[in-house]
């Protein structure tokens, strides 16, 4: 392994590294959120940081001028008309987003504030909503201007110095637009002392730096050094399960000096174009920590390690409630490490292998493992929730049972290292399930050599792409699923209710146990018999590009709808609704008049 391998393999831990940590703060945050909503109370809104108002102003100019530097240069600095034409086309969609998104912050900050002078008030006379939904139709017809201009210029329509004299007006236009959304929002700051909360994401700071300063108590007849591992234990396996995690697909640099060693000026050289299906030439790099050949046996082997932090922090702390929290921790976390590992064996038979990456490979070739592993996806969910310790499988920490559980005798960081270690769980099994069931890093129909919209033979639409951006593209993709995913995961909190110990217990053996190895020998005969059927292929290929259909149909929707929630208008009314509430009303309705 050459020097830069090293560092690239650096790089590459430190940004799953990075990520997890960063995740497990704000699942913290949205936890605690959705306690506040249901509650009814404050929440993490109140850690707050007071900033004078220059520096707000420099906030808000800051990202203005340097995104409208970028642009202006970038747009404006095409080599070849073809290349003008599309960068054309990208600033244009830029400068839609940009005034669109400035319109439904201002008018929505008129909302809520008061306009400041008579374009405020123009701009707060329609409601927020009604800004992003014109900028869609926008951007539609943006992209219309912009395919219409493309294919002049493959026609030879467009004369070069046009091309060029467009890309550098838009560069213009979209720098100004973006410096000046930033002085005008810089302007909107009065001289004064304000507080950044960051919608209390701060909150998890204040709690760490807290749990730094906070005693670390050891109770007095506890194992210290068993009791001082547990936590490290117990966080350690959650990190290094992403190792085998593919993030990405492979970036190809090129051979600059021809001598075959990786070095530092290949870096500069990533190859301009991959084709599909073609093996990098120059250095490949794996966009996944280590490419192990036992893939999912190492999650399997490393995850299952996780149940020695819970029962070593149980037995050690010298307390009847640690240890019972441990031995439910530890029963739980076997029990459904079974049914977790059978419900993925009918997926395996499906991939052919056993490695994370070329599973990937295969469901962005054909379909993603939801859609023809459902049931095994709902197994793998449930036991995954029983293996992070979170509702409703609960029970390790049962504070209404057990007092807290397994950490009760913790304290300061140590505490903080659980209670982390926990987050990371979720954010790594969600990576998992994204890896396993939602196309990894992959996209509906979008390849190693750019856009292909397909139907059986038929091409409907075919839209080139730089290696580049294709990848860049997959790794926003991934760790946007893993995102979503997380929060999913994050709502069952408040969703729904704890079993009982019993419960949890017969659930898995006789519900979860059965189900997978059914799945199982149903997948076996189904996969045998479809191996034996070739005229079936031209089938599934199509009912997988079916199903490339829905999932693009759904992201589109999500952020329409996302819109729609965060922009209608909202009616916040207090309610009491309990069982003391109604027998209070009805005893007023039978009091005499």
């Amino acid at each position: 392994m050459s020097f830069v391998e090293i560092v690239l393999a650096i790089v590459k831990i430190a940004i799953v590294l990075g990520f997890c940590l960063n995740m497990s703060a704000l699942a913290t945050w949205a936890d605690r959120r959705q306690s506040a909503m249901i509650q009814h109370r404050v929440g993490p809104n109140r850690a707050e940081v007071l900033l004078p108002s220059f520096v707000i102003q420099g906030i808000l100019v800051a990202p203005g001028l340097l995104l409208g530097a970028l642009a202006a240069l970038g747009i404006g600095s095409a080599s070849r008309p073809e290349v003008a034409i599309d960068r054309f086309g990208l600033g244009l969609q830029l400068l839609v987003l940009a005034s669109w998104f400035n319109l439904v912050v201002l008018s929505w900050r008129v909302e809520q504030k008061g306009a400041l002078n008579a374009f405020e008030k123009a701009v707060g006379s329609a409601p927020p909503r009604s800004y992003f939904f014109a900028g869609l139709a926008a951007h539609g017809v943006a992209a219309v201007i912009g395919l219409m201009l493309s294919k002049q210029q493959a026609a030879g329509g467009v004369d070069p110095s046009t091309a060029y004299l467009l890309a550098k007006g838009m560069g213009a236009i979209l720098g100004a637009a973006m410096a000046g959304a930033g002085v005008y929002a810089a302007l909107r700051i009065p001289k004064g002392t304000y507080p950044l909360r960051l919608a209390g994401t701060l909150h998890a700071l204040a709690d760490t730096i807290k749990m730094i300063w906070k005693e670390d108590f050891v109770p007095k007849n506890a194992d210290r050094l068993l009791h001082a591992l547990a936590p490290m234990i117990a966080i350690f396996p959650a990190l290094v399960v992403m190792a085998v995690v593919p993030f990405g697909g492979v970036m190809c640099f090129q051979d600059a000096d021809k001598n075959g060693v990786f070095n530092f000026s290949d870096l500069g050289h990533l190859a301009p174009v991959m084709a599909r299906d073609a093996v990098c030439e120059g250095h490949a790099v794996t966009l996944q920590v280590a490419d192990l050949n036992v893939g999912i046996l190492y999650l399997f082997a490393i995850s299952s390690t996780g149940v020695i932090g819970a029962a070593i922090a149980g037995w050690s702390s010298d307390n009847k409630y640690s240890l019972l929290g441990g031995l439910r921790a530890a029963s739980q976390m076997v029990s459904y490490e079974v049914a977790m590992g059978l419900s993925l064996m009918g997926l395996l038979l499906i991939y052919g292998t056993i490695r994370l990456g070329p599973m990937a490979e295969w469901q962005n070739a054909f379909a993603w493992g939801v859609f023809v592993q459902p049931l095994g996806f709902l197994m793998f969910l449930a036991a995954s929730a029983a293996e992070t310790k979170r509702v409703p499988f609960d029970q390790p920490e049962g504070e209404s049972e057990i007092v807290a559980g397994y950490f009760v005798e913790y304290s300061g960081f140590k505490w903080g290292m659980f209670m982390a270690g926990e987050y990371v769980e979720i954010i790594t099994s969600s990576a998992v399930i994204v890896a396993l069931f939602f196309g990894g890093y992959s996209l509906p129909f979008l390849y190693s050599d750019g856009v292909e919209v397909a139907l059986g033979s038929s091409v409907l639409f075919t839209y080139k792409m730089n290696h580049l951006a294709v990848t860049v593209i997959q790794i926003v993709a991934f760790f946007g699923k893993v995102i979503l995913m997380t929060f999913f995961q994050i709502f069952f909190r408040w969703t729904l209710p704890r079993f009982r110990y019993d419960q949890l217990m017969k659930f898995g053996w006789t519900k979860l146990l059965p189900l997978s190895i059914a799945n199982l020998a149903i997948s076996g005969v189904v996969v045998v018999a479809l191996d034996q059927a070739p005229g079936l292929q031209p089938v599934l290929k199509v009912l997988g590009q079916l199903t490339n259909f829905v999932v693009a149909i759904g992201f589109a929707a999500i952020p329409v709808g996302l819109a729609w929630l965060a922009l209608r208008p909202t009616e916040r009314t207090r309610f009491l609704n309990s069982t003391s509430a109604r027998f209070a009303a009805a005893a007023e309705s039978r009091a005499p008049a």
